[in-house]
């Protein structure tokens, strides 16, 4: 049995025929006739591969007397091919880049994919037992020296191409995988201007992480905020040491001068550790990949009131600039501490109802970018327009670059059509900001 199977409906067509009985037991037949060959000649190479399985399955074929014509061999080879070496239809799924989250729940259920601006779709295609789930999920996690059991039936990883794995089996789940998959080539800033932010808000932004602050980006799950700060750090100069802590590695950043930290659950070494650990290693900007509980937030703090850094950048979740506040606050953090926060970026992932069609469409949006004045915060963009008036931030902008408040509208004009005169290209957009405003290379 191959453990999965197509199925005659579903959103989102998978570029895989319904296999007949006899093609199943061909394909299965193909893969005890490799790990036959894999025993006294193990192979790497995608093309050997490749002609290995056509060797094995022609093999099969004149033994068990079938026949093929060029259509059937053409795709059969071809399923033989990601059931033994890839991870079966999920294949198609993990290599299509429109594709966001991928989500198995349970057997002889369709598998649902998130797909970018659409949404919710479902898969022509289901595994039919838990085991074959549990299969899949050690297959997929093999690599990692990581494994799941009825005894052990929760796994957290992050596969070899950056995506992250999650997935339970019984009692927790009917049997559970949920596979979060992450661009290789990180957005720019200018991707993201429009519906995210406004140049405007976008300007204001560059000012911001070139000053030495420490930002808060807050928001709903999955509302995009380590894409943000990937995207952000394009300002950042080039020449300086970036250090990142994380509890899974999800921050992409340009600069050569990095260096990661990842906790690790089963060494007992947690991210606060590695919060303070960053304390010891001179870095200019450090970056907490994201802050959830008591003892990370009170890490946090340690690192923003010592100022061992230029900047200081950590995720949380939160709705709002306030929500911000009042949630850090339930966590034991004392009011007087909170000001060591410069500047709050609130970005929602939302529902944006069209009345014409009829239907929701799924947005994320920078709401509110704010500073923080002891107990309250004060807006500096909302709704996607510059309220600059008295703000203490705009002040601290204006002292770090020796502008006066004309000046500073002035710089933001420049601002704005130097991202607009950028490409739009992760890695040459980095180039063109980190010439035009440090004259680097």
């Amino acid at each position: 049995m191959l453990g999965w199977r197509i199925l005659g409906q579903g959103e989102y067509k998978l570029d895989i025929p319904e296999l007949s009985d006899d093609e199943k037991r061909l394909i299965l037949a193909t893969e005890e006739r490799i790990k036959e060959i894999a025993r006294t000649n193990s192979v790497d190479d995608l093309e050997a591969r490749k002609s290995m399985i056509e060797s094995a399955m022609s093999y099969c074929v004149n033994k068990n007397c079938f026949y093929l014509n060029s259509n059937q061999t053409a795709y059969l080879n071809k399923i033989a091919f990601i059931h033994i070496y890839g991870f079966g239809f999920l294949e198609q799924l993990v290599n299509d880049n429109e594709i966001e989250e991928i989500s198995i729940i349970g057997p002889n259920k369709p598998v649902y994919v998130y797909i970018r601006k659409i949404g919710w779709k479902s898969i022509n295609a289901c595994f039919e037992t838990e085991q074959a789930i549990a299969d899949m999920i050690n297959k997929m996690a093999r690599g990692l020296g990581r494994h799941i059991t009825m005894q052990n039936p929760r796994l957290d990883a992050v596969l070899p191409n950056g995506s992250r794995l999650h997935a339970s089996l019984a009692p927790i789940s009917e049997g559970e995988i949920t596979v979060r998959k992450f661009r290789q080539r990180p957005f720019s800033p200018k991707e993201l201007s429009g519906d995210l932010v406004s140049i405007e808000g976008l300007a204001l932004l560059s000012m911001i992480m070139q000053c030495d602050f420490s930002v808060i980006l807050a928001g709903n799950t999955a509302s995009g905020k380590t894409t943000t700060m990937n995207s952000l750090f394009s300002f950042i100069p080039s020449t300086e040491r970036v250090i990142i802590t994380e509890e899974t590695p999800e921050i992409n950043v340009p600069h050569k001068h990095q260096l990661r930290l990842v906790a690790n659950k089963e060494m007992d070494v947690k991210l606060k550790d590695l919060v303070y650990d960053s304390l010891r290693m001179r870095p200019d900007r450090v970056i907490i990949g994201e802050v959830r509980n008591k003892e990370e937030i009170e890490a946090l703090f340690d690192v923003l009131l010592a100022g061992q850094a230029r900047g200081n950048y950590a995720t949380f979740h939160a709705q709002s600039a306030d929500e911000t506040l009042t949630r850090l606050s339930s966590f034991g953090i004392r009011r007087a501490d909170l000001t060591c926060i410069d500047c709050i970026v609130v970005q929602r992932r939302m529902l944006e109802y069209n009345h014409q069609k009829r239907e929701n469409r799924e947005i994320r949006r920078i709401t509110d970018i704010a500073e923080v004045r002891g107990e309250v915060t004060h807006s500096l963009y909302h709704d996607g327009r510059l309220h600059l008036q008295e703000s203490l931030l705009v002040e601290k902008i204006c002292d770090h670059f020796k502008l006066g408040k004309k000046e500073l509208e002035v710089e933001l004009g420049k601002r704005k059509q130097l991202i607009l005169n950028a490409n739009s290209d992760y890695f040459e957009f980095f180039d063109h900001i980190q010439k035009a405003l440090y004259g680097g290379e």
